[in-house]
């Protein structure tokens, strides 16, 4: 079971750069990818009910992008029994897709 503690960062457009680098770079990231998948989907969350700025509306088709390829991942990549025992904070989904995410940004 793991039980990580959620990434804190502020909902903005420079955290989400700063998320997709470090998921670009995860040894040098102070958060593994299933809590930078969190983090974007609390992020998506904060504005599903509200108007954003436009900035953010641009953002928010990544961050759920980024939170439904990390599931999709591991629901293709592990057998649900094996899913129920991982320690999910050690799994790492590709890290040419978070370059793929910083170009959509940028």
């Amino acid at each position: 079971m793991d039980i990580s503690s959620p990434a804190e960062l502020p909902f903005t457009r420079e955290s989400v750069l700063k998320m997709l680098w470090w998921g670009k770079n995860p040894a040098r990231s102070p958060f593994p990818h299933k809590q930078i998948a969190e983090w974007c989907d609390r992020f998506w969350c904060q504005y599903i009910d509200i108007d954003a700025t436009e900035e953010i509306e641009t953002l928010l088709p990544i961050l759920a992008d980024i939170d439904t390829q990390w599931d999709l991942f591991l629901v293709n990549t592990y057998p649900i029994e094996q899913l129920k025992k991982l320690d999910l904070d050690l799994i790492s989904i590709p890290v040419e897709w978070f370059t793929d995410w910083t170009k959509q940004i940028n």
